[in-house]
């Protein structure tokens, strides 16, 4: 198993890196080559509401046939993700949606045990949003058990002050 954690910096910090998906998509790509599961877990500073994170199949059965996407396993039940931040998409979604759907890897916030609502994870700047994700590949998605945001003073202690919820999974 490949775990990566991941911090993207905000869209417009000087830190911001336009190539960062890029590369993150064919280092995910070497690593299904040598036949690893992989499991990305951060703050990916991307707001996707409810957006799909794979490809639709059934668009191409119905519409293109014979240009049904290869390679693109996925899970024994693909529950509905769920989403509790509803102020739509923001930051990097288009880019992080994209990893997800070209790696044929699913977010798991939202369709756990655990966390079937889709808890935000962020509270910053008098809002609440969900940008902390653990995102799998297909055979960890099926041995997924449980996914938990933690509320912080549980499990930080008293005097917690970060911002971003901790997250934890088991498989």
């Amino acid at each position: 198993m490949f775990l990566a954690v991941v911090y993207v910096p905000p869209k417009g910090s000087p830190y911001a890196d336009e190539g960062l998906f890029d590369n993150s998509t064919a280092e995910v790509g070497m690593i299904q080559d040598l036949g690893g599961s992989i499991l990305l877990t951060g703050d990916f500073n991307a707001r996707t509401s409810v957006t799909d994170d794979y490809v639709n199949c059934r668009y191409f059965a119905d519409h293109m046939p014979d240009m049904l996407p290869l390679g693109n396993d996925f899970p024994e039940v693909l529950p509905e993700r769920h989403n509790s931040d509803k102020g739509g998409l923001k930051g990097w979604h288009n880019e992080f949606l994209d990893l997800c759907r070209s790696s044929g890897l699913f977010i798991l916030n939202g369709r756990i045990a655990g966390d079937e609502s889709g808890e935000c994870t962020c509270f910053a700047n008098g809002g609440s949003n969900l940008v902390d994700y653990m995102v799998a590949s297909p055979a960890l998605f099926d041995c997924a058990t449980s996914l938990v945001v933690h509320k912080c003073p549980l499990f930080c202690g008293k005097g917690c002050d970060f911002d971003h919820k901790p997250l934890s999974l088991n498989l």
